[in-house]
């Protein structure tokens, strides 16, 4: 199935834009909820179209809309309709696959619609209001609703026939991994924690059912709650943040060890093995200096609420944290932001909290900005010093407050805040439009060796796939 890119200026003059149907290398992609279409036609927890807005980017510091794609509303073949939850405060996530070829984001497999002319079919509560809240188990009364992979490649094409049943049961499909299309790692929260249909799954493309790879919480008799999935060096992580059960937890964590990422239940059922030095006791709790601050907590014990993150190298680690925390034991309020962590003697430090130009408010305040959800980023070389180009997306307190993209350059070296270092507002979301996730756009397939003596000319002139120039003239390094 081909998805159509339309191209227009301004969000809600797309109708007599030019078309196109392919991904620009360089750009990026950021995750909607909802269309942009300024009509007011969504409210708090209705479905909604999942939609993809792009931009081109001038370093972090600006961005140029080139157009936006909807993610399929009908089924075609083994394609099924894909929606999102407005104002859902824990979905879009966003990801660029491990070879760089494709985009994926979760979804519910059911038209907006539809659903939201009869919630109530849609799950064992008749009264139920929420797509989240949609049941997902078959063999029941009510008409399933399936957790949707989409995989969207970089012509455009969108696959959803990977629609699964019996996870995520009543809740938030969260997260999607793929490192080549053809396999996935899936994360997100079941029935209230009570269920064994939470925590990260692994499945494969068109498959309709999952096999767990977190298990139940050794004792706690609860399933995990886990948010962003991802591998990077071949070490299957996932970020938590979660009051479910007798188990609060807040944390990143690791289920695979390197070079074989898991294919069945991992740890002993004990769910993600905590980073070292990533809070205390498995419950993300850390005392927030005021060199490490955002500015709110400074002196304060808070928790951890990671969301999305990034592995700069092996040692550096950047965490959207949403700055309000599910888990309260023991904190006194979050540290939202981009928080940079360093590995140090085998445990994971927290250097400081990227702050500046997000107008923070405290997760106590009845509304505004208290961290960030979505991000990625890439290491550049800048005049011979590495530095990391950071993109993100923010995290409102009230589910369909104005959200934003944001761009920051950090100096990969830097232990301490440097004290220039500040987020560029790249763009707000409009009316009837969410801001969830961020990844750069995805790339075709390299041609085999046998076609690159064919192919050799048409590559003078613009370089080796494996580095781009930018208006800047820097040389940037794409982090898989």
């Amino acid at each position: 199935m081909l998805a159509t890119l339309v191209a227009a200026g301004a969000f809600a003059q797309s109708a007599s834009a030019q078309t196109f149907s392919s991904f620009t290398a360089g750009d990026l992609v950021v995750s909607v909820e909802g269309d942009g279409s300024n009509t007011g036609s969504y409210s708090d927890n209705q479905a909604a179209p999942l939609t993809l807005y792009e931009y081109g980017l001038n370093g972090t510091s600006s961005t140029t809309f080139a157009g936006s794609m909807t993610l399929p509303q009908t089924a075609s073949g083994n394609n099924v309709a894909i929606s999102g939850e407005y104002g859902s405060s824990s979905e879009g996530t966003l990801q660029l696959s491990g070879n760089g070829q494709y985009l994926t984001i979760m979804g519910y497999g059911v038209n907006a619609n539809a659903f939201n002319a009869n919630p109530g079919a849609y799950g064992p509560d008749s009264s139920n209001k929420a797509l989240g809240q949609s049941g997902s188990l078959t063999g029941q009364s009510y008409t399933p609703v399936s957790r949707v992979v989409a995989l969207i490649g970089a012509n455009g094409s969108v696959d959803t026939s990977t629609a699964l049943y019996n996870v995520f049961d009543q809740n938030n499909p969260r997260s999607v991994y793929t490192t080549d299309g053809k396999s996935f790692y899936v994360s997100g929260q079941g029935n209230a924690g009570s269920d064994s249909t939470s925590g990260v799954f692994y499945t494969t493309l068109g498959s309709k059912s999952a096999t767990s790879i977190t298990g139940n919480d050794a004792g706690g008799g609860t399933s995990q709650d886990t948010r962003d999935v991802q591998i990077y060096n071949n070490t299957l992580y996932t970020s938590v943040d979660s009051k479910g059960g007798s188990n609060n937890r807040d944390f990143i964590g690791t289920l695979g060890n390197a070079g074989s990422p898991p294919t069945s239940v991992a740890n002993g059922s004990n769910g993600p093995a905590q980073l070292p030095g990533f809070g205390t006791n498995n419950a993300g709790l850390i005392t927030i200096t005021s060199a490490t601050s955002n500015g709110l907590n400074s002196g304060q014990k808070v928790n951890l609420s990671p969301e999305s993150f990034f592995f700069a190298n092996s040692t550096t680690l950047y965490v959207a944290d949403s700055g309000d925390p599910k888990n309260t034991k023991g904190g006194n309020g979050g540290d939202g932001g981009l928080q940079k962590w360093s590995l140090v003697n085998g445990s994971w430090v927290l250097d400081y909290t990227l702050a500046n130009g997000l107008h923070l408010v405290s997760s106590s305040a009845s509304s505004g900005t208290s961290g960030l959800y979505g991000l990625t980023g890439e290491v550049v070389t800048v005049n011979g010093q590495q530095e990391v180009e950071l993109f993100a997306t923010s995290f409102s307190l009230t589910d369909t407050g104005q959200t934003y993209l944001y761009g920051i350059t950090d100096s990969l070296s830097a232990t301490s805040l440097p004290g220039d270092e500040t987020f560029d507002e790249l763009a707000a979301a409009p009316a009837d439009s969410d801001f969830k996730g961020v990844a750069f756009a995805p790339v075709a397939a390299v041609p085999e060796l046998s076609t690159w003596g064919m192919l050799l000319l048409g590559f003078a002139g613009i370089g080796l796939v494996s580095y781009r120039r930018t208006r800047r003239g820097e040389v940037r390094f794409s982090q898989a």
